[in-house]
């Protein structure tokens, strides 16, 4: 898994000019199934699945900011845009800490409308996975609900990852209790 993620990687932070077939497609589709049209690069979709599938509360991966704001009434501070030579586009993170939750939104633009691309929780959110997991649930219950998608070679004592890292839904634990959940892509 982890050479899929590194040869994305490598691909995306080459010149664009040198592959100008990887500017053809937006950073939702980076961020959901980075492959590259002409198929010299196939990453198999079974990989993004969960990532793609998976909610925590109503927020998803690829949500638009528009969405974002009907969704969100919490206090949000929002951190400066950073571009990130990763992806070839523009992170922002948007920290509403009165609710436990922050989102990486990007563009492929600065200063463009952007749309989902991570999402962290921590106390004090209860929103929940689609499973039922929520901040608190026990590794037990994780165990239990994310069993099919468990990427045992990902992740430590402390952690649990499903899908995987380049893709997927990752639950860290304090005393056998959920402590944060993220859903996106931890490594590129």
């Amino acid at each position: 898994m982890f050479s899929v993620c590194f040869l994305w990687l490598s691909i995306a932070t080459q010149a664009r000019s040198s592959i100008p077939i990887a500017n053809n497609f937006s950073i939702k589709q980076r961020s959901i199934s980075p492959s590259i049209p002409d198929g010299r690069l196939s990453i198999a979709n079974d990989e993004f699945s969960l990532m793609r599938k998976e909610r925590i509360g109503s927020l998803r991966i690829g949500l638009s900011e528009a969405k974002v704001k009907q969704i969100m009434n919490c206090n949000l501070k929002r951190e400066p845009e950073q571009f990130s030579q990763a992806d070839a586009a523009y992170h922002q993170e948007w920290k509403y800490a009165d609710c436990g939750i922050v989102l990486v939104m990007a563009s492929d633009l600065q200063n463009a409308s952007k749309s989902v691309y991570s999402i962290s929780t921590s106390s004090p959110s209860r929103l929940s996975t689609k499973r039922g997991i929520r901040i608190g649930s026990t590794r037990t219950a994780v165990m239990k609900a994310y069993k099919s998608e468990w990427n045992r070679g990902d992740g430590g004592s402390e952690s649990f990852v499903a899908g995987s890292i380049c893709g997927g839904l990752i639950f860290q634990f304090e005393n056998g209790k959920v402590s944060q959940i993220f859903l996106g892509a931890a490594a590129e």
